[in-house]
């Protein structure tokens, strides 16, 4: 079984869709963990819905705002599945995500986190590029597009977040785990990743909030260095450009350009799945 997991904070707009396409999975052996985090919005009301209609699906709350890391941890302590999907609350899953990932994970047992590409949405759910333009085969990484891993629950067993490492939590655990660890992405997009600039820049400096807990944790680490001080430069550019409202240039420069026109991802999946 797999267990995939959503921790979700004032998600009320994009969550149903979310947890519609775990649904419409073509691998029906899941649990679905929707863990609140201490919402003010209608998302838990959405999430105990949902859970009153599908007994695999459980919601967990607590009214408290955690962060992300603690939410993270409590879904690998909560899941009873051999497998944890990760999936973020505003994302839609292809839907043989599931099915396809765990299929590579049976052929290759050595692997421990497998990701995989992903086409990139608005937030009218419209399709507008995919992040890497590689489209087939398998890769080995050190790192990955988060909401997209799938891995053993022993692995993230043995290898927690980071509950300190706020914002840069997923980045961290790849670094503090790579050189013992085999980690793969299919190139297949199998997860629609939305991204719109809306005060986008906020992520690069809510990330640098963590600078001083992750360079005491590494103090001779260079690469620490140069990953806040990257995140300053592209965070005040993405702040000019917010103030402007060109902010949403920076972010499809970020990916492969599909089409010359956006496509509602119902109608990409359409013409995708029909070749």
């Amino acid at each position: 079984m797999i267990t995939v997991g959503i921790p979700f904070y004032n998600a009320e707009d994009f969550l149903a869709e979310a947890i519609k396409s775990v649904l419409a999975q073509t691998y029906q052996n899941w649990e679905l963990l929707l863990i609140d985090d201490g919402s003010k919005d209608k998302s838990l009301e959405i999430a105990k819905t949902f859970e009153s209609q599908d007994n695999r699906i459980r919601v967990i709350s607590d009214g408290v705002n955690k962060k992300l890391p603690g939410r993270l941890n409590q879904i690998i302590y909560e899941a009873n599945g051999d497998y944890i999907a990760r999936m973020d609350a505003d994302d839609i899953m292809h839907p043989r995500r599931l099915e396809k990932q765990l299929k590579i994970l049976q052929m290759y047992s050595d692997i421990d986190i497998l990701g995989s590409n992903a086409y990139v949405i608005d937030e009218n759910n419209l399709v507008f590029g995919q992040r890497f333009a590689k489209t087939d085969g398998l890769q080995k990484v050190d790192h990955f597009i988060h909401p997209t891993v799938i891995g053993k629950k022993q692995w993230f067993l043995d290898n927690p977040y980071d509950e300190k490492a706020i914002r840069i939590e997923d980045a961290e655990l790849w670094y503090r785990t790579k050189s013992f660890s085999n980690f793969m992405i299919t190139n297949e997009p199998l997860l629609f990743y939305r991204e719109f600039g809306n005060n986008y820049y906020k992520k690069y400096f809510q990330a640098n909030g963590s600078a001083m807990h992750i360079l005491n944790k590494y103090p001779e680490d260079k690469f620490w260095k140069n990953f806040f001080l990257s995140n300053k430069v592209k965070g005040s550019m993405y702040k000019i450009l917010n103030v402007i409202g060109k902010e949403q240039v920076l972010i499809d420069r970020r990916n492969e350009k599909i089409f010359e026109k956006k496509i509602n991802f119902e109608k990409w999946l359409e013409i995708h799945e029909s070749k």
